[in-house]
């Protein structure tokens, strides 16, 4: 290896140790904190039979055809995201000249493009198996509005473009993740569905009106509240740091609940199950990288005016892989694009799946492995962005994003 390819290593390196450093202890340990969860829960449902009882929503009460304990749950981990929202700026950041472009080619990808990726991998290697696959689509039909706020901020994302289209995605689930899921599951699938099409409506948009209205209402509600009560600088400094924890608490807690429920079951289908991995890996990469491209593509188009020297060092840009125009892509927009379109709302996903076909279901067991996955790859991915900050070259000058 000559001293330049030792060079580059080490950079290479450099970036990925920066970026880990980045992270909190508990940031680093999720993957396997998760991980831990799932292995209590199979083991409990395993070695202790009438644990399997204990959350079900038949003998023990629901909210929406979900056991109460899980329901609460599920709510729970939702609402710290959505608090920290900043939803008195948004009419500010609407005004801004970029957004409505960016929303547009988000709307495009998270509701034209994402779903219809997932039901194709899904039907690619689950095609004999219908319950798993329609747990998969189920997760790629529900667009990212809660997770995807950590990644954008490990990858220097614009976090105003963020927010924007989290609040989009959030109102959108709540009008067409029904009839997604309805299209992809049943009429596109060609399959039967358990209940008329206009009953699964009903009952999808029940569970989205559930468990996404509800967070949003509370959220919104504990944010401004306590920003009147406190002011925003204590609200930021004291409140979210209480706040904050609760996410990570009661997703545990209800990836325990789950395992708890059909940890038995998951074990004696386990070579079925995992089969479910391989869709949703293909799909957190196929939409990052393709995202990635589209986005340096589409700034490729803009070249410097006559006679306007381009900020770019002529002699890097050997390391495009797009052309030599594509130096004017704005790195910020395109992570933020890159990570909303590879994140999921793996929580609505699994709301959905328990409500409409049980705790025991393979649909439910399937809507589980929506963020024993996401949290590793995205990690990674987060990593990689830093890593292609460096790689490729970037617009570096001011541009409309600051402009109104």
């Amino acid at each position: 290896m000559s001293n330049t390819e030792v060079a580059a290593e080490r950079s290479r390196w450099n970036v990925l140790l920066q970026t880990a450093k980045r992270l909190s202890v508990l940031d680093l340990l999720l993957p396997f904190t998760i991980l831990l969860c799932i292995i209590i829960g199979v083991v409990i449902s395993v070695y202790v039979p009438s644990s399997r009882n204990a959350f079900d929503p038949e003998q023990h009460g629901s909210f929406v055809g979900v056991s109460i304990p899980l329901a609460i749950g599920m709510i729970v981990m939702m609402v710290p995201p959505i608090c920290k929202v900043p939803w008195e700026s948004i009419h500010v950041f609407l005004k801004r000249r970029y957004v409505f472009k960016q929303l547009m080619i988000s709307l495009a990808l998270n509701w034209l493009v994402g779903p219809f990726l997932m039901t194709a991998l899904s039907w690619m290697v689950l095609f004999k198996y219908e319950e798993y696959r329609q747990g998969i689509i189920m997760i790629g039909v529900a667009r990212c509005i809660a997770m995807v706020l950590i990644w954008n901020q490990i990858a220097g994302g614009d976090n105003d473009l963020c927010v924007i289209i989290v609040v989009m995605n959030s109102i959108l689930q709540m009008i067409l993740y029904a009839p997604m899921a309805t299209l992809l599951c049943y009429v596109i699938s060609g399959q039967r569905a358990p209940v008329p099409n206009s009953e699964i409506y009903q009952e999808v948009a029940k569970s989205v009106g559930a468990f996404l209205g509800i967070p949003i209402g509370v959220g919104i509600g504990m944010r401004l509240g306590l920003i009147f009560m406190l002011g925003k600088q204590q609200y930021e400094k004291k409140a979210l740091k209480f706040i904050s924890p609760w996410a990570m608490i009661g997703f545990h807690y209800t990836l325990l609940v789950i395992f708890i429920s059909r940890g038995y079951q998951f074990i004696h289908q386990i070579g079925q199950a995992i089969l479910c991995f391989i869709p949703l890996i293909l799909y957190f990469l196929i939409a990052w990288f393709l995202t990635f491209g589209l986005m340096r593509l589409l700034s490729a188009d803009k070249k410097p005016v006559e006679g306007e020297k381009c900020d770019c060092d002529e002699s890097l840009l050997s390391k495009d892989f797009w052309g030599k125009n594509t130096c004017s892509a704005d790195y910020a927009t395109t992570m933020t694009q890159c990570f909303t379109m590879a994140s999921n709302n793996f929580e609505l996903s699994l709301a959905v799946a328990i409500s409409l076909y049980g705790n025991d279901s393979k649909q439910a067991i399937a809507a589980t492995f929506g963020p024993l996955l996401e949290v590793p790859v995205l990690l990674l991915l987060a990593l990689q962005a830093n890593y292609f900050k460096r790689l490729f070259i970037w617009r570096s000058e001011e541009d409309d994003r600051l402009a109104f």
